[in-house]
């Protein structure tokens, strides 16, 4: 049976150690392990093992290292206990291992979705001002359950969901001066919706929110869009081409009277 011969610290490593054994002819390199393996299973110089022994240790060592690495990937930042699984089994765990190195770190304290949802909850919405809608399915993609989401989300209470979409708003109203105001009303909506925020929300903000309306940002935005009218309908002649371009302005979200003005201003 194999004995140890020789045990020597990694020198490109800390707080690895090599095993060498004997099987009969010389010293023959065994396996390297980590110092809690090699404190927890008493290993000394004149130890037999076998070679089930041996093979053990390697296994053991190799749940040992994606065990440090788990605690390595907990350490940047708080993390699901999906993600945590995942992890375990990109580094090649098998579901089994996975399963156990996942109770030691509950042991350790280290896995908690409820303080992970609430964290997460406070960081998206005050970093990311992102609607409702969108954390909710961000934190059930990172595998939370429904009762722990619902309690996170009272970390994000209406008055604070106001508060980002019409900042929002705000900042984005600018993207869209070339637009009507009716126009530029419906955008904003529909952006503050793909943003998480619910229509009725969406609404709100954009009615609270004090947009650009004055006459000069509206008459600058129906002569863009009048020029692409005339481009549009220049085989069109008199009536026709006029009633056409009309509807063509109307469907964009401006007045009647600010058509009619913008009308007579270029057929004079």
């Amino acid at each position: 049976m194999p004995k140890i011969t020789k045990m020597t610290a990694s020198k490109r490593k800390k707080g690895r150690f090599h095993i060498y054994v004997n099987r009969g002819a010389s010293d023959e390199y065994a396996v390297t392990i980590s110092e809690d393996i090699f404190v927890k299973k008493h290993l000394k110089k004149g130890m037999e093992l076998t070679e089930d022994d041996i093979v053990a240790l390697r296994q053991e060592d190799t749940l040992d290292k994606a065990f440090q690495k788990a605690l390595n990937y907990l350490s940047y930042r708080m993390r699901s206990e999906k993600e945590v699984y995942n992890y375990l089994l990109d580094q090649e765990a098998s579901p089994e291992e996975a399963d156990q190195m996942m109770d030691r770190l509950r042991d350790l304290n280290l896995l908690d979705d409820g303080a992970f949802a609430a964290s997460f909850v406070r960081t998206k919405k005050n970093t990311q001002k992102k609607g409702p809608f969108i954390i909710e399915q961000e934190l059930y993609q990172k595998g939370i359950s429904q009762q722990n989401i619902d309690k996170a989300m009272l970390e994000y209470p209406e008055e604070e969901q106001l508060d980002n979409a019409i900042k929002a708003v705000e900042k984005k109203q600018k993207s869209y001066r070339s637009d009507s105001v009716k126009q530029r009303r419906q955008k904003l909506v529909q952006f503050l919706v793909q943003r998480g925020f619910s229509q009725s929300m969406s609404q709100t903000a954009v009615n609270e929110c004090e947009l650009e309306n004055d006459i000069d940002v509206e008459w600058d935005a129906v002569k863009k869009h009048g020029e692409k009218a005339l481009k549009k309908y220049a085989n069109y002649d008199g009536w026709e081409r006029e009633q056409r371009m009309k509807q063509f302005l109307y469907a964009k979200g401006f007045s009647i009277e600010l058509i009619e003005a913008w009308l007579k201003e270029n057929t004079e």
